[in-house]
Parts: C-alpha cells; sequence; structure tokens
C-alpha cells in the first residue's frame, strides 16, 4: 500500500476506530481469570489494523492507542513497553504482506491469518514486551535486581499465562477477519 494510500480519509477512520476499540479492550475488558491469569484482548485491533492496512498503519495503531491509553489511566508513558504495541501492528502487517500474500479474507486462508497472530503474539510477549517491562521495572519503578535476574523472573511469570491470551487472541483475530473483512474492510480499503 502506498504512503498516500495509507493515510487515506478511509482508512484514517478505520485506524481511529481500531486504535479506540484497543483502547476499550485493554482498560475495560480484561478478564481476570485466577491470580497469575489475565485474558486480555488488546492486540486483536492493533493485529487486525496490520492485517487490514498494513505494517505502516498497524505500528500507527499501536502507537497511538498506546499513547492516549496510557494517558487516560494516568501512567508514565514509557518508550520501551510502547514498542509492544507498535511492533504487534508492523509484524502483522509484515505477515501479512510476505506470508499470506492472499486474499486475507477467504476461509483457506484462516490459517494463515491465526498463524500471524500466533506469531505476533509470541513476539511480543516474549521478547519486546519481555525486555520492555524489564527495563520499566529497572528505570521507573527503581527496582535494583541486575537485569538478567528480572529478566528471567518476568520470563517466568509470563510462561503460564501468555500462552493461553495468545492463543485466544489468535482464535478472536480469525474469527473477526473472517466475519468482517469481506462485507465491510474490503470495501473500505478499496475507498468504495
Amino acid at each position: 500500500m502506498k504512503r498516500n494510500q495509507v493515510f487515506s480519509t478511509h482508512n484514517l477512520v478505520m485506524m481511529a476506530a481500531l486504535a479506540a476499540m484497543q483502547i476499550i479492550l485493554s482498560r475495560f475488558l480484561g478478564i481476570q481469570v485466577s491470580d497469575t491469569l489475565r485474558l486480555s484482548f488488546e492486540s486483536i485491533p492493533v493485529v487486525l489494523a496490520g492485517l487490514w492496512l498494513g505494517p505502516l498503519a498497524g505500528g500507527i495503531v499501536g502507537f497511538v492507542a498506546d499513547t492516549i491509553g496510557t494517558m487516560l489511566s494516568g501512567y508514565t508513558w514509557f518508550p520501551p513497553l510502547a514498542l509492544n504495541p507498535i511492533m504487534e501492528g508492523v509484524v502483522a502487517g509484515l505477515l501479512a504482506k510476505y506470508f499470506i500474500r492472499g486474499d486475507i479474507g477467504e476461509s483457506r486462508g484462516a490459517w494463515k491469518v491465526a498463524l500471524t497472530a500466533v506469531i505476533t503474539g509470541i513476539l511480543n510477549a516474549f521478547v519486546v514486551g519481555l525486555i520492555g517491562s524489564t527495563l520499566f521495572s529497572i528505570m521507573i519503578m527503581e527496582n535494583t535486581t541486575a537485569f538478567p535476574v528480572l529478566l528471567g523472573a518476568n520470563l517466568l511469570q509470563r510462561l503460564p499465562t501468555k500462552p493461553v491470551t495468545i492463543a485466544v487472541n489468535a482464535l478472536a483475530v480469525a474469527v473477526v477477519n473472517r466475519a468482517v473483512y469481506k462485507p465491510v474492510v474490503r470495501r473500505i480499503v478499496s475507498g468504495a
């Protein structure tokens, strides 16, 4: 998608709607299943933005949603943590461009859409998000634990919970994409 197409009126409206959905899902609709398991659906709109609109738009949706959501919640905006939602959109967009390559609305490609969401979730939960949250603990929360020790502890804390969240999000992305792409998104993206 060319740069001027990314910033068309149709796409900007869709990007704003997806960013708003991400803010609502991340701040208000997480489900606390147990003390250690929280199902969060915040990555779904960002991954869909990357799939539907490309890596640049996906990254912008992640950045805007994270920045506004952080301000609304009264938290400290921290760039290494902001990389997580940005990278979700970028990685999903790149995988859609180079891995899916076809019409993402086709039922035979649903497994590719789900796999894209899984790969995006794994990279962001266990690489970008893990490093970002560890840096946040050290730099903002002033945790004096050594970086490798804190990184290992954060990894162990994520291992039992993140795979469940990633699987649920991948299923949701595939279902929403299949239900919405052909009748709605394709028309908006094409400017019809």
